[in-house]
Order: C-alpha cells, then structure tokens, then sequence
C-alpha cells in the first residue's frame, strides 16, 4: 500500500520534488553522525534505495545489503555505484568502509 503510493508520487513532479526534500532532510536529521556512507550520499541526493537500484541496474533488496555493510560488492559494481552517486572510487571506499563499521558497531 505505502509502495504503491511512494510510487504514484515519483511519477508526480511535485511528489517527487517533496520526496526527495524530505529524503535530503533525513540524510541531514539522522544520518549526519554516520558521516559519508552509501545511504547518507544517496539521500543527499534525494534518491530511494529503488531509483538507485534502477542506476545500477539491480534490485532495491541488493542496494538495501549495500547499506547495510553486508554486502561483499564487485568492482564493476562499485564502479556503477560511484557513477550514479557522483562521487570517485577512494570516496566510495571510505563510505564503505564506514558504513562497515557502523555494522560492525551495532552487532556488538
């Protein structure tokens, strides 16, 4: 139900420059500790796990692991994902490697 609404304001210029606002203030609100991290720059770009799975040309679920930190990724892969992020490769590592540790943070 909520997907489906989320998806009707995508396709809606207004819903989705509203989304996207209120992805950056979330990235801003309670993410900004975090740092640079894959979800951090993805939400500053206004982007849903799904727009960014589209970019790569995976599924929102692969993306969702991504974040995570669980996520063992390809080169080709993250030579995708700095493409869509807008970001270079040594930056893509560092957000890997921090999202890595805020993982590894909660686990314990």
């Amino acid at each position: 139900m909520i997907g489906h609404l989320l998806d009707e304001w995508e396709r809606d210029d207004q819903g989705r420059a509203a989304l996207e606002s209120g992805r950056r203030w979330v990235a801003e609100t309670f993410y900004n500790e975090d740092g640079d991290t894959v979800r951090t720059l993805r939400l500053r770009m206004g982007w849903s796990q799904t727009r960014l799975a589209d970019a790569l040309g995976t599924s929102q679920s692969h993306i969702a692991r991504i974040e995570r930190g669980t996520e063992n990724l390809t080169i080709e892969t993250c030579r995708k994902l700095a493409s869509a992020l807008a970001i270079d490769l040594n930056t893509l590592d560092q957000a890997l490697k921090r999202q890595e540790a805020i993982a590894r943070a909660k686990q314990t």
